[in-house]
């Protein structure tokens, strides 16, 4: 007991002395440290001792300054956030500050606030560059490029020495493919401060890009003799090789820093590039290795999760990368592949979040931004995604598949000049790549130029004649602009040089199809068979030839050759059940579409017919399930708007399923039992002479449909019965 208490007084002691410790004595010993941890670029470090100064000494603003600056070059913006509001709190008229708040506005997205602060900055001090630069960031972030550019251009003649303005003008230009300008600005750039490592860098990238290899090399090097972390350059310098494709000399940049300096950044980005290019395997000595010097090091447990992914364990993936976010979420790849995982397992809204976070936390994370562009193209959301892709242009202005979005957003969204000006930059910067060519006759395509279209894909073929994918898109633009002839001679050439091709018999039948030339089709089908005769999807489009020529027996038999072949195909299950269902074999029909679900849970043609048949039988639950599954996978189908709408009206819910109903009848006025559903609508709104018309409409309409004659009884009665 005396022990105890002998004990618990020196405890007491030392708490005492320790709080008794002024404030301002512990403040200056954690600044003391967090600055020399800033001075040697340990910036996480630094984070953790500014904290604890600013907690003894809140009010101190030089304070926190300096814990919004490091904590930014930490990766910490919420803390930079925190700090520069504390900041001007105090001090108002801090200028810096309010530059670096309305950056990080800037990165944010939040361009209002962004602006604001552009004109407090301009108003403060218009002699001074910032204003400009924060103007310009707002005028990047709502596509106004030209505005952007003129701010750039202002800040640089305010002050010439400044790098920034000079190398985003010089990104700006590289993105447009304005290659000139950009090598002019980029060489303005290292000019203006010779000792500038970004500047070197920024010059090295492009003059890899642009086919200058040794000249960004000797760039990069320079920017190694600069820099005080040799290693940070170095890494940059490896993540470039990466980017441009060299992946060889990534390795060997990396691999050099493990073993001169056994830099476990350089492991990190060495495991991460090897997951990159699909080696799983070759990466997990690496990743384990990382975890065995700390197991709970957030990156270490995000590569595993990116192992996980390769190896399709989803589960486990989301799991180590919510287990990283835990340790640290600041991390903006570890949200990146959480999103890309989320989007694996079809959970579009969270995965949208954790993508939106990457872009957050880091807005020059590039594989972020075009996963962002992908999703919301798949979403059918084409403003999101050309901003999205355009922010991944401007990173890499030589990424090609950032090119493609950003075009097939601008075509989405019907921005055909926009777009055709982007699929032009494509074939100036590749002219030897078929991409090009291919994507503006998809463009020529939704324009009604066929003849314009089939030269396209002429020329897309002629850069890549082995690919089958362009050779068809060539003859159907052929077929669909009258010259058949043509397709039949091309069709012809390439049968002649590969008479044993079943893929090309294939190719042929589908040719010959589109021209309503059902014999010659049936034998390149029956020819194709002959060389593969295993091969389902052969047997299915021969159905599919049947099947418009009405011999449903036939195409029957060739359906279930195909499924004998290959059960698991969800396409071939779906045909097979609308052909049953046109029979009147109604279970039968279901059970293939239930199988089709099943296969694949992204198959909205399925989900949908299985929801119109269930409701027939009111299994409105089931029913109900499976057509918001389908418009959740296809959320602009009027086919699925209908089915949806027309169960709401028989659970009795016809506030839900009138708007549904009515935008199916605007965008099929030709499909009277879309019109029939929507004059039962209006009338159990209480609009009976409107619905009447819908309904005189549906009659009218060409083709029997099962409700017609009670549409008959209603519309001679002179009322719709609810």
């Amino acid at each position: 007991m005396a022990k105890f208490a002998v004990f618990y007084a020196l405890a007491m002691a030392l708490t005492v002395a320790g709080c008794s410790e002024a404030p301002a004595n512990r403040a200056a010993k954690h600044e003391s440290r967090g600055d020399g941890y800033a001075q040697q670029e340990k910036f996480r470090e630094a984070v953790i001792e500014y904290k604890n100064a600013v907690q003894a000494t809140p009010d101190n603003s030089a304070l926190q300054w300096k814990l919004a600056k490091v904590a930014f070059q930490a990766g910490d913006p919420s803390t930079s956030f925190a700090s520069l509001n504390r900041v001007l709190q105090l001090d108002p008229t801090h200028f810096d500050a309010q530059w670096s708040l309305g950056d990080l506005h800037v990165a944010a997205g939040k361009l209002d606030e962004a602006g604001k602060i552009a004109d407090a900055l301009l108003a403060a001090r218009p002699n001074h560059p910032a204003g400009h630069l924060v103007r310009a960031g707002v005028a990047l972030g709502a596509s106004r490029v030209g505005e952007a550019i003129e701010r750039f251009k202002s800040a640089v003649e305010l002050d010439r020495t400044m790098v920034r303005p000079i190398l985003a003008l010089a990104n700006i230009y590289f993105a447009q493919q304005e290659l000139k300008q950009a090598a002019e600005w980029y060489a303005r750039a290292v000019q203006a401060d010779s000792h500038s490592v970004d500047a070197r860098v920024a010059r090295g990238h492009f003059l890899f890009a642009t086919g200058s290899g040794e000249e960004g090399r000797q760039e990069f090097r320079k920017a190694v003799e600069l820099s005080p972390d040799q290693e940070r350059v170095r890494l940059i310098l490896a993540d470039r090789y990466a980017v441009l494709g060299r992946r060889a000399d990534a390795e060997r940049e990396l691999a050099g820093l493990m073993a001169e300096m056994n830099s476990m950044s350089a492991r990190q980005a060495l495991a991460e590039l090897k997951l990159t290019s699909g080696q799983a395997a070759e990466a997990k000595p690496l990743v384990q290795a990382i975890l065995a010097a700390d197991a709970h090091d957030p990156v270490g447990l995000y590569l595993k999760g990116r192992i996980a992914l390769a190896e399709n364990d989803l589960l486990q993936a989301a799991g180590l990368f919510d287990e990283a976010i835990g340790r640290n979420a600041n991390l903006p790849g570890v949200h990146l592949y959480l999103g890309l995982t989320r989007l694996a397992q079809g959970r579009t809204d969270s995965a949208l979040d954790a993508l939106r976070e990457a872009v957050r936390l880091d807005n020059a994370n590039q594989p972020a931004h075009l996963a962002l562009a992908r999703a919301y193209l798949a979403e059918q959301k084409p403003v999101e995604a050309e901003k999205e892709a355009w922010q991944a242009l401007q990173l890499n202005p030589s990424n090609l598949e950032a090119a493609v979005i950003f075009g097939d957003a601008l075509v989405l969204g019907k921005n055909w000049s926009k777009a055709e000006n982007a699929y032009g930059a494509i074939i100036r910067q590749l002219p030897g790549h078929p991409v090009g060519y291919v994507k503006m006759a998809a463009l020529r395509k939704v324009q009604g130029q066929s003849a314009e279209m089939a030269s396209l894909f002429s020329q897309a073929l002629s850069h890549a004649p082995e690919d089958l994918v362009i050779l068809q898109d060539y003859l159907m633009a052929l077929v669909e602009s009258k010259q058949e002839q043509q397709a039949d001679r091309v069709m012809g050439e390439y049968l002649r040089k590969g008479p044993r091709d079943p893929s090309l018999w294939r190719l042929a039948g589908r040719v010959y199809a589109a021209q309503h030339k059902t014999e010659q089709a049936e034998k390149a089908f029956r020819k194709a068979l002959a060389l593969a005769p295993n091969l389902a999807l052969i047997h299915y489009e021969l159905g599919q030839l049947y099947v418009l020529q009405n011999k449903v027996s036939a195409a029957q038999s060739a359906f279930q050759a195909a499924l004998d072949k290959e059960e698991t195909n969800s396409g071939v299950h779906t045909a097979l059940g609308a052909l049953l269902e046109g029979q009147g074999k109604i279970e039968a029909a279901d059970a293939h579409y239930r199988r089709a679900v099943q296969l694949n849970p992204k198959n909205v043609v399925a989900a949908n017919n299985l929801a119109v048949s269930l409701s027939e039988r009111q299994e409105l639950n089931d029913a109900f399930a499976f057509a918001r599954d389908a418009l959740d996978l296809a959320p602009s189908n009027p086919a699925i708007k209908d089915t949806l709408g027309w169960i709401y009206l028989k659970q009795g819910r016809v506030d839900k399923g009138y708007p549904f109903l009515s935008e199916a009848s605007a965008a099929l006025p030709q499909h009277p039992v879309v019109r029939y559903h929507h004059a039962v609508a209006l009338a159990k709104i209480g609009r009976q002479k409107e619905a009447l018309s819908e309904m005189r409409t549906a009659l009218l309409l060409p083709g029997h449909f099962p409700q017609s004659d009670r549409a008959a009884r209603m519309v001679a009665a002179n009322k719709i019965e609810d």
